[in-house]
């Protein structure tokens, strides 16, 4: 009991934060997801601004392919 009261304890501000909007972290876990896998994705970038513009392209899961006249041409079969 006295560790599960430590533990209460220690994560007050969590639980009182969870109370008061129930939300969980799933919306960071998520962004944090984009943000790691746009990290693979952008390997060798120098600058950090060009590592941001490579995650808003991801995160915004525009349609490239009205932009782009080869993304849109099928392989032949």
């Amino acid at each position: 009991m006295k560790k599960l009261v430590r533990r209460i304890r220690k994560h007050s501000d969590g639980f009182l934060t969870w109370v008061q909007i129930r939300q969980s972290n799933v919306f960071i876990e998520a962004v944090n997801g984009l943000f790691q896998a746009t990290k693979r994705k952008a390997r060798g970038y120098q600058r950090l601004t060009t590592i941001h513009t490579a995650l808003f392209l991801l995160a915004s899961k525009l349609d490239r392919r009205k932009r782009d006249p080869h993304a849109t041409k099928l392989r032949p079969t």
